[in-house]
């Protein structure tokens, strides 16, 4: 057990991650900011994780593991280490990414400067199974200054994928969201979520590695992970319009002025309707 009350509170899901659970178990331990914990909630493995992760407990106090008796699926998995984490500021790690050395204290360092901030991250690049860099990502965007409608329209029109989600997350304003809904695409939802309580600074400056895993792009495996079994083609085609609902029931809960809640309600369904018609004809494909 820690000692005191960690500052940040990292919680790394992981499932089957053996392969390169080590490497990230050392890019996080050896981060120059030292108040963390990290919380590792095994999702059954089937693997050596578990030996792994023991083996690493037995070195660091900062490490709780738990170990779930049943694939509760990934999202589940992911909200269940940020129940339990103590940090004032959170980060999701997944087993299979590799971190620079000031990742943390950089990030942190702009939370704790600026107040309006409910999200710090920096570029990201993809990494091969070797840890060979496949190029960046994307481009970031970064919201300060910002009013509330420019941030939510920002982050619908601009953002191309969820990796801002692993960066270093406010507590206080995760606690005000559901975390991470039962819904494809739950990382964007709540990252739209997070526009509407406050800001996002980027660091333009690739300081988090995402290993691409080698099913990358397949859908099929894609909801399987996330909610730890198979669905038929009706269950996929409602998790689309599930994803439509959310963003609207988010809107509702957290715009009060009803020209506003109208107009950005319109706006989001017009940006996901334009942005993501590839994922309702995938899964209209697909059995």
């Amino acid at each position: 057990m820690i000692d005191k009350k960690p500052d940040v509170s990292i919680g790394m899901p992981v499932y089957n991650g053996a392969q390169h659970i080590r490497q990230a178990l050392d890019s996080l331990l050896d981060q120059d900011y030292k108040n963390f914990e990290l919380i590792i909630s095994d999702n059954a493995s089937t693997d050596e994780t578990q030996d792994i992760c023991k083996w690493y407990i037995a070195r660091d106090k900062r490490i709780r593991y738990y170990r779930n008796e049943n694939n509760v699926g990934a999202i589940q998995n992911f909200n269940s280490v940020f129940a339990i984490s103590q940090g004032d500021y959170f980060m999701w790690a997944s087993c299979h990414d590799l971190w620079e050395k000031t990742f943390i204290s950089r990030c942190v360092d702009i939370l704790k400067k600026e107040h309006t901030v409910v999200l710090c991250y920096p570029l990201a690049d993809w990494i091969s199974a070797n840890g060979d860099s496949l190029g960046v990502i994307s481009r970031g965007i970064d919201t300060r200054g910002l009013d509330r409608m420019s941030r939510s329209h920002a982050l619908l029109w601009s953002l191309q994928f969820g990796y801002p989600i692993h960066g270093i997350i406010r507590t206080s304003m995760l606690k005000q969201t559901k975390s991470l809904r039962p819904v494809i695409g739950q990382d964007l939802v709540l990252l739209f979520e997070f526009s509407l309580l406050g800001e996002f600074a980027h660091i333009p400056e690739a300081m988090l590695h995402i290993r691409r895993a080698p099913d990358y792009g397949s859908w099929n495996k894609y909801i399987e992970r996330c909610f730890g079994r198979k669905v038929n083609g009706f269950k996929r085609r409602w998790l689309f319009w599930s994803m439509l609902f959310e963003y609207l029931r988010i809107i509702n809960r957290h715009i009060c002025s009803i020209p506003a809640r109208v107009f950005l309600m319109f706006s989001t369904l017009l940006c996901i309707l334009v942005r993501y018609r590839w994922i309702k004809q995938g899964i209209s494909k697909r059995k």
